[in-house]
């Protein structure tokens, strides 16, 4: 894809695919790894056991101290997913050993309600899980983070 676009490749991972970009980063190197990854409700919560093992893991499962490209983790302080919370997210950073890191808290927006207490219900777009009505905002602090800015 850096060739053929001629620009930096980037991985951005929402939610369950935040583990895909996370991975992806720690784990590829030289010309295949990611010029950088951007996390956003990514999940770093999950009890262990249960029938599915794989619905558990969360970023902190992986090798998370191997990434060494610059990191945004973005959250939303509203985000009542069980698997997201925001107050997690600078553990994230902490293990990362990027080049550039930055943690966002978003706030605002309508979002729909989903309750105050953490459930799995809120997991999903249509909410402050997914920035609702917040996207555009959130494109364009991405955009200047990976121009080599702040979000």
């Amino acid at each position: 894809m850096r060739g053929r676009a001629g620009a930096s490749v980037w991985l951005v991972g929402t939610s369950r695919g935040s583990l895909s970009a996370a991975n992806a980063a720690a784990r590829l190197t030289g010309p295949s790894a990611p010029d950088g990854i951007v996390l956003t409700s990514a999940l770093m919560s999950g009890g262990k056991g249960g029938q599915r093992p794989w619905v558990t893991q969360t970023v902190f499962d992986l090798r998370l101290e191997e990434i060494r490209v610059p990191v945004l983790v973005i959250g939303h302080a509203a985000d009542t997913c069980v698997r997201s919370p925001a107050s997690l997210m600078p553990n994230i950073t902490a293990r990362t050993n990027g080049a550039r890191e930055q943690v966002v808290t978003v706030t605002g927006g309508p979002g729909r309600a989903t309750g105050s207490q953490p459930s799995v219900e809120a997991c999903e777009g249509r909410s402050p899980h997914g920035f609702i009505e917040q996207e555009a905002a959130v494109a364009a602090g991405i955009a200047r983070f990976i121009r080599d800015g702040n979000y």
